[in-house]
């Protein structure tokens, strides 16, 4: 799969600091499947702790709730990543400073000549 045709676009600021976006109708699609993958687990919780209200059965439907929890997060989430574009931003910030630099550098060289030029006709 080509890099654009990814559904995912991953924003990679660092080692922690991750944002996935997604990307076009099939993107939007597949993160709408993702969130309703986790209404399951919702649906058997709400039903468990109708019929369980207190007890060592209670707190093993909630321990069993968290875990498919983490499952699903960690689950969706190595789904995306293999399916996303990855956006070095450090790259983005470095190639944006050495774009500036060097519209400033033009900028100071046109300076520069425009009073060179002034000079000579003085």
């Amino acid at each position: 799969m080509r890099e654009r045709d990814k559904p995912f676009v991953l924003y990679r600021g660092g080692l922690v600091s991750l944002l996935i976006v997604p990307r076009g109708i099939r993107g939007w699609g597949q993160f709408a499947l993702w969130l309703g993958l986790c209404v399951p687990l919702f649906v058997w919780l709400g039903d468990h702790v109708r019929t369980h209200p207190d007890g060592p059965d209670y707190l093993a439907g909630v321990m069993l709730f968290v875990f498919g929890v983490i499952v699903w997060l960690i689950g969706g989430l190595w789904w995306m990543l293999a399916r996303a574009e990855v956006i070095e931003m450090v790259e983005v910030r470095r190639s944006r400073q050495y774009e500036r630099w060097e519209r400033e550098r033009a900028r100071r060289r046109q300076q520069d000549t425009a009073r060179q030029d002034a000079a000579r006709h003085d």
